[in-house]
């Protein structure tokens, strides 16, 4: 049991951090999101939209990698806790059951269900496309 309690208090703790990172990431997220909306509002310029689509890749990429990690972090945690001796507990064994874990998994930033590749891939055209798209600069008025 004491094996049991020392995978769970590691995991939770790791889960914690990445829980902070994955709420600056989506903070980042809409930031960019609200920079497309300014840019189609105001315009910019080419070196507005250059600066701005390296940010989107990078803060997408960095989602990804976050996600990636939690992914994989679940997996591994069902699979060390179907390896341990002894009886497990019946919430935790239907975690192990649902997990189906057989093995433990690096992260990868492709995710590995398609609907989540579909949403992020959506959410770069929005944020490099919707960038592109946006006029130039506004002449102002004296």
């Amino acid at each position: 049991m004491e094996e049991l309690n020392g995978i769970m208090e590691a995991n939770i703790g790791l889960l914690q951090a990445n829980a902070i990172f994955a709420i600056g990431n989506i903070i980042l997220l809409w930031m960019v999101f609200r920079g497309v909306t300014n840019a189609n509002i105001y315009g910019t310029t080419t070196f507005g939209r250059v600066v701005h689509s390296i940010m989107s890749v990078c803060i997408v990429l960095f989602n990804l990698g976050v996600f990636a990690n939690v992914t994989s972090q679940l997996n591994n945690w069902a699979y060390s806790i179907s390896q341990l001796e002894g009886e497990i507990p019946g919430g935790l064994q239907l975690f192990v059951d649902r997990m189906g874990a057989t093995e433990y998994v690096d992260p990868s930033l492709i995710p590995s269900n398609p609907v989540a590749l579909i949403f992020w891939v959506t959410v770069l055209v929005g944020l490099i496309g919707g960038m592109w798209t946006a006029p130039g600069p506004k002449e102002e008025t004296a």
